[in-house]
């Protein structure tokens, strides 16, 4: 079986619209493109892909899809990525926008305060309730914490984001996302890997003006509200097959505001591991193919200093291995 990395992501800007892609290096081959190439060859001892067309659809049977995408890679490898056999099915990245991988989540689950870091800063800035307890990151008295986010406010990895009309207190969380394909219920945390796809990058873009909403301080956090904003979770460009990812507790997660480093932590800070927020979830709700968790940011998120995103403003965002977003704030125009 050939060990080739190779990433998925979904584009736009080919001839044929929008398509499931197989990245290798910075070129992208249509999987419905060369498929047939591949199915009529001497390979093909995986068997067939159940999906083409949309990464959420090869989640399904994953298990099988993902030795099959393995062949096909080794099957571009043995022809030569450059060959004209592959002209018409293929192009550069940087002439296809990229959309977010997984088109049609059913659940986004976006864990809060998971970077003892980030814990601090929002005590510091007085982004949690005046009253009673506060969550200081001790494990031994809390489990975690997640917190829904609209699927349809996913936007490409270069995207641009508007700022809503009349928010003034727009801010950035730099995330590593997984994808699920295996769902399930009561999953142990250490069978929870077995249930991941792949690895991605992400921002929970929030609205500060609306997280504590001050006519309702009783409720404590808005989240949709908060969170839920057009394109405030750009995610990509890429999805970064699990298999292709040695450590997922370490890996540096980046951002930077118009070239200034304002995050610069490690997944190997999380309070709760991806795995555990499975677990935690797998016992709520069940957890379901195509859903996405968003696993925490560590600290220096604007909130922590009353910095705040504005008009112009380019946002940078990496998580080490899985691909870089840049999307810069613009006016609302709607």
């Amino acid at each position: 079986m050939n060990g080739t990395s190779f990433s998925l992501a979904t584009f736009s800007g080919g001839p044929a619209g929008s398509f499931a892609a197989i990245v290798l290096g910075e070129r992208a081959f249509s999987v419905a493109g060369v498929y047939p190439s591949y199915r009529d060859g001497a390979r093909g001892k995986a068997g067939p892909l159940t999906a083409t067309g949309d990464i959420q659809d090869m989640l399904e049977g994953w298990d099988h899809n993902f030795p099959v995408l393995q062949e096909i890679v080794a099957f571009i490898e043995d022809e030569g990525a450059d060959s004209d056999r592959f002209a018409d099915v293929s192009a550069p990245m940087e002439g296809l926008r990229a959309l977010p991988p997984v088109q049609r989540p059913g659940k986004i689950l976006n864990a809060a305060q998971n970077f003892q870091e980030h814990v601090d800063e929002m005590i510091r800035a007085g982004n949690t309730p005046g009253d009673g307890p506060k969550f200081t990151g001790d494990r031994s008295t809390s489990m975690p914490y997640l917190f829904l986010k609209a699927s349809t406010v996913l936007a490409g990895a270069n995207d641009d984001i508007a700022i809503p009309r009349g928010m003034e207190r727009i801010d950035w969380e730099a995330e590593i996302a997984c994808a699920i394909w295996k769902g399930g219920k009561r999953i142990a945390a250490d069978r929870a890997l077995d249930h991941i796809a792949g690895w991605m990058t992400t921002n929970d873009v929030s609205c500060r003006d609306l997280n504590m909403r001050p006519d309702r301080p009783a409720l404590k956090s808005d989240w949709y509200g908060g969170k839920s904003h057009e394109n405030f979770a750009p995610m990509g460009p890429v999805m970064v097959p699990k298999a292709f990812v040695s450590d997922h507790m370490n890996l540096f997660i980046r951002l930077t505001l118009n070239g200034e480093v304002k995050q610069d932590g490690n997944t190997s800070q999380f309070i709760y591991t991806p795995e555990e927020q499975i677990e935690f979830a797998s016992n709520v709700s069940g957890v379901d193919v195509g859903d996405i968790f968003v696993c925490g940011t560590c600290g220096g998120v604007g909130m922590g200093t009353g910095t705040f995103l504005k008009v112009g403003d380019t946002m940078e965002t990496e998580v080490e291995g899985l691909g870089k977003m840049t999307n810069r704030l613009v006016e609302d125009a709607d």
